[in-house]
């Protein structure tokens, strides 16, 4: 288990994100849009925080489009809409339930995934960074590290889950991964990309009292892990 800190808590990192303390070097610190989104979310983010998490999931950053409609935010509350990252995830998560009931306000599904699935949700990067080009992305994913680190070694989970492959590639360089984690796909672009999230989200959620990711923490090859592990 990684423990959480005792010096540092949750609140003094917040504070330090919304003090802009490690943002000056950032190209998105003058943007007025990026930063309102990012308080937006993390006041939202806050909303549903638990002190023991069995998977803590470490999303990209939140979408831009959070400025025209809010309910884009995994954490915002809103009718469930047939995509995004929330809808993706609950299909997996809640599968049978969100085919008989996909038209229950996401409250209801982010209740299920905090206090009966041990789930919690950060952002990498606490500016939106989707609508970015690859090279573009590196020096907010750097500037964000130093918020991100300390809060990974803040709160208190069995393992870390990032989503997205290539912003975590860049992220690495800049964190300290002394605990467990694995890295799964972003479920955007294709329908293969929605695929292998899909995939590799259920092997994670299926076998995660034991499975032990490679050396980059990947879950590349599902279908032989589930029957290496007894599925």
């Amino acid at each position: 288990m990684h423990t959480g800190s005792e010096i540092e808590s949750v609140s003094s990192v917040i504070s330090e994100i919304l003090s802009d303390k490690h943002c000056e070097r950032c190209t998105l610190n003058k943007s007025k849009n990026h930063i309102f989104v990012r308080n937006e979310t993390i006041s939202l983010n806050q909303d549903y925080h638990r002190e023991e998490i069995d998977l803590l999931f470490v999303a990209e950053s939140p979408p831009m489009a959070y400025l025209k409609d809010h309910s884009k935010y995994f954490y915002a509350s809103g009718q469930v809409k047939r995509s995004g990252l929330f809808y993706h995830m609950m299909s997996v998560l809640f599968k049978n339930e969100m085919k008989k009931h996909s038209k229950h306000n996401k409250e209801h599904f982010l209740k299920k995934f905090r206090n009966e699935s041990r789930f919690y949700l950060v952002d990498m990067v606490k500016c939106p960074i989707n609508k970015l080009f690859k090279k573009e992305k590196r020096k907010p994913i750097k500037s964000c590290s130093r918020y991100l680190n300390k809060e990974l070694h803040t709160l208190d989970f069995q393992r870390a889950v990032f989503i997205g492959k290539s912003s975590f590639k860049e992220a690495r360089k800049h964190l300290d991964l002394d605990f467990n984690y694995a890295v799964i796909s972003l479920p955007f672009g294709s329908n293969k990309n929605v695929q292998d999230f899909r995939e590799e989200l259920t092997a994670l959620c299926e076998l995660r009292s034991h499975v032990i990711p490679d050396r980059k923490g990947n879950y590349a090859h599902v279908q032989r892990k589930l029957t290496e592990y007894g599925r």
